[in-house]
């Protein structure tokens, strides 16, 4: 019960994302009416399944233009790590004001419920007459972001858990979830080919994210060869363990892409519980022709 306890205390952190560059609506709420279409979003990721405390993430998001330079999205997201479970729901908006011919400036706002509950079903006890604590709360959250597109240039500032809301279950303790921010930029370089049929694009990517005394940063570079998506990223969490790489694949139409990754490290403990799988598809739906407002088309690996 000390590790029960311990759990229920701890400041815990949310689950990482290595597809991060295609799921940008859940992440960054100023991304919002970005795909200047009905954009379709879901991902799912399940780590250390091996372990008997895994951990799975995953959810969905849709998000639209609404008017000019404004965009509004609503999602759900679900957080189960080991026995505790962590749902919510979010509603997003965001505007965009343009700062030149070819660069734009967007900001928005997240705001939701989150409620953290502990799954009895999840636990094993000795005295099998010993019945678990399942009260919970739920709590407002909420969240701001801001992103910056120049030609093929984009960066991203997003702060998260700005409320500061109590994630324990029990009410002997108090703690509260820390304040997240994360750093993202990149660029999308076009490759001449000798085929005028053939397409070719390369993505680095640089991601910086820290959440109360956690720091991780994630580099990656993701290319595109026609419909097929290949990349590779490593994620290092600052200071503690080691490295993370990671294989992405995929595929990518005009309104349609998937992609896959694979994670993994050579740390012999990881090695044992399981690496990483996480997935993630969004489909883009055309909006009637009477659309006036439109604003800059932010780079095609982030729809």
């Amino acid at each position: 019960m000390v590790t029960l306890c311990g759990c229920l205390c701890a400041n815990a952190q949310d689950s990482p994302l290595t597809l991060w560059c295609y799921d940008v609506h859940a992440v960054n709420p100023a991304m919002a009416g970005s795909a200047n279409q009905l954009r379709l979003n879901t991902f799912y990721r399940n780590q250390w399944l091996k372990a008997d405390a895994g951990f799975q993430y995953y959810g969905a998001s849709a998000d639209i233009p609404v008017a000019k330079n404004m965009g509004a999205g609503i999602g759900f997201s679900n957080d189960h790590a080991a026995a505790f479970v962590k749902p919510g729901i979010y509603g997003t908006y965001s505007y965009t004001v343009k700062t030149g011919l070819q660069s734009e400036l967007r900001f928005g706002i997240r705001a939701g419920v989150m409620q953290k509950y502990l799954s009895a079903s999840d636990l094993t006890f000795e005295q099998t007459e010993f019945v678990a604590n399942r009260s919970s709360k739920i709590k407002l959250d909420a969240g701001i972001g801001a992103g910056l597109t120049v030609k093929k240039f984009f960066a991203g500032l997003i702060i998260d858990h700005l409320t500061r809301p109590r994630q324990e279950i029990s009410g002997e303790f108090e703690s509260r979830t820390s304040i997240k921010m994360t750093l993202n930029a990149g660029f999308v370089h076009k490759i001449r080919t000798t085929n005028r049929k053939k397409t070719a694009e390369i993505m680095p990517i640089l991601i910086f994210q820290q959440h109360g005394r956690q720091q991780n940063l994630q580099f990656g570079v993701i290319g595109k060869v026609n419909w097929m998506l290949m990349g590779i990223a490593c994620r290092k969490n600052i200071g503690t363990d080691a490295p993370w790489s990671s294989i992405i694949l995929g595929y990518k139409a005009l309104d349609f892409r998937i992609a896959y990754s694979y994670d993994f490290d050579l740390n012999k403990k990881t090695v044992k519980m399981g690496n990483a799988h996480e997935i993630s598809i969004t489909k883009l739906i055309a909006l009637s022709r009477k659309e006036k407002h439109k604003s800059i088309d932010c780079p095609s690996f982030l729809r």
